[in-house]
């Protein structure tokens, strides 16, 4: 008995569905940031800072990695560990979000207000492949001069961190993922018994049975007797093999009748539509 198959099978190699790199973590979160902050700009930190200008009449969050740590290794066999990385968002607005002495809720979107937003967007979030993100450290970096290129901005850097697992490179096999496979019934449920018949030890004191996963078997030697397992011969139960002890009752070339019971089993191969019994 076994499974049938629906379609030949050949094996299947794993693609995790999201690569876990920094420009695939960068982006989401600059998609995550862009659906849930609408009042200022949303981007990737500038390869060239210097040339870089805030247009956006409100503020930016600027996106970039700081780096990321690594566990100790978790695998004897592989190098595998665990990866935390750490974004930090750079908010910047031209303020704070009032005017000194004026209502705190102020007239437009300010440091303060974005920095909570961008917190709330992130926490928690989830990138496919990663832990969920959490905050690490707030931290006010600098204050531009009103006649500075950037008019007198306040910037502000929040860092989040997320984890993942590192894992080392390694090479496809060149072979199919499953070639061949047997599956033997332990319990007898599928038994077949088959009579005794004559069968005749050769040179290296073997009989091989035409069936395998053998679980009972009784042997009577020519002039009558029964033989005793573990005395005059043993089984290799799974292949079916009967070996005459030396020192034993059986000598090579003697026939002698075998009776015996195996439980069926189920051969499948790769490319097989259906097993083998």
């Amino acid at each position: 008995m076994g499974a049938m198959l629906d379609a030949p099978w050949n094996g299947v190699v794993f693609t995790p569905p999201t690569a876990i790199d920094i420009a695939t973590i960068g982006d989401a979160i600059v998609n995550r940031l862009s659906s849930q902050i609408h009042s200022i700009e949303i981007a990737h930190y500038p390869d060239r800072p210097e040339t870089w200008r805030m247009t956006h009449p409100v503020g930016a969050a600027l996106v970039k990695y700081n780096g990321a740590r690594y566990g100790e290794l978790l695998d004897t066999a592989a190098i595998i560990q665990e990866r935390i990385l750490e974004f930090e968002i750079s908010v910047m607005t031209r303020d704070l979000g009032w005017a000194v002495g004026g209502d705190p809720s102020g007239p437009s979107p300010g440091a303060y207000a974005i920095i909570e937003a961008v917190r709330t967007a992130l926490t928690g979030y989830r990138i496919p492949g990663c832990r969920q993100m959490y905050p690490v450290r707030e931290k006010f970096v600098k204050r531009d001069k009103k006649g500075s290129k950037q008019g007198g901005v306040w910037t502000y850097g929040s860092t989040f961190a997320l984890s993942t697992v590192a894992v080392e490179a390694s090479d496809a096999d060149g072979f199919p993922l499953f070639v061949k496979g047997i599956a033997m019934d332990e319990g007898g449920l599928t038994s077949v018994t088959v009579d005794a018949a004559a069968y005749t030890f050769n040179s290296n004191l073997q009989v091989q049975l035409p069936q395998g996963n053998v679980f009972a078997l009784s042997i009577t030697a020519s002039g009558g007797g029964s033989l005793i397992l573990g005395t005059d011969f043993s089984v290799d139960r799974a292949g079916g093999i009967v070996t005459a002890i030396p020192g034993g009752a059986i000598s090579a070339g003697e026939t002698v009748q075998i009776a015996y019971t195996y439980a069926e089993e189920v051969i499948a191969a790769a490319g097989q539509s259906e097993p083998t019994d």
